[in-house]
């Protein structure tokens, strides 16, 4: 079916979301059973909830606009979810998985950062102060969600330098 209206592609991209959203907590489920770090396990098993209530507030917002929640299939989301799941395949040490999770898990954070910013336009634009308001609480967890893994990103993979007995320099700038 085209999009032809405004409230069309707002109520198109919010279902694409919604299905992102429902791929990343299966993933988040899959990486929380695979992470070894205790810190890493904590981050994600918080994220899932946060995630259980984003996609209610998803919800909500469907229901602003006058819409039926749906899924409108992700491909962004496949590809993200598909590639974690090869990583934490590929990963010969659990040390070396907890570095890969930490980065696919930073990456879908930034995807779901920039899918929330349109929405949120499309609300501002649309004058739907209710959505605004959902789509922002959202957006604010997943940069602050983001921000906690990118922290964790040099923890882990020092972690996995460690037990590797890679290199511990630091690496040389050009």
């Amino acid at each position: 079916m085209p999009i032809s209206t405004a409230k069309e592609k707002f109520v198109h991209e919010l279902a694409d979301l919604y299905d992102a959203e429902h791929q990343f907590l299966e993933g988040q489920r899959q990486m929380q059973r695979r992470a070894s770090d205790e810190r890493l396990r904590t981050m994600i098993m918080e994220h899932i909830a946060q995630t259980e209530d984003q996609i209610k507030n998803l919800e909500q917002v469907f229901g602003v606009v006058g819409e039926q929640p749906k899924r409108e299939s992700c491909s962004g989301a496949k590809g993200l979810v598909e590639e974690a799941a090869k990583m934490m395949a590929e990963a010969a040490r659990p040390e070396i998985c907890d570095a890969m999770l930490g980065g696919a898990a930073a990456k879908v954070e930034h995807y779901e950062m920039v899918s929330y910013a349109d929405l949120i336009t499309g609300a501002e634009l649309m004058g739907q102060t209710k959505a605004i308001k959902l789509l922002k609480a959202n957006r604010d967890q997943e940069v602050k969600t983001a921000r906690r893994m990118e922290r964790a990103g040099p923890r882990l993979l020092k972690r996995a330098l460690g037990q590797s007995g890679g290199q511990s320099k630091k690496p040389k700038r050009s």
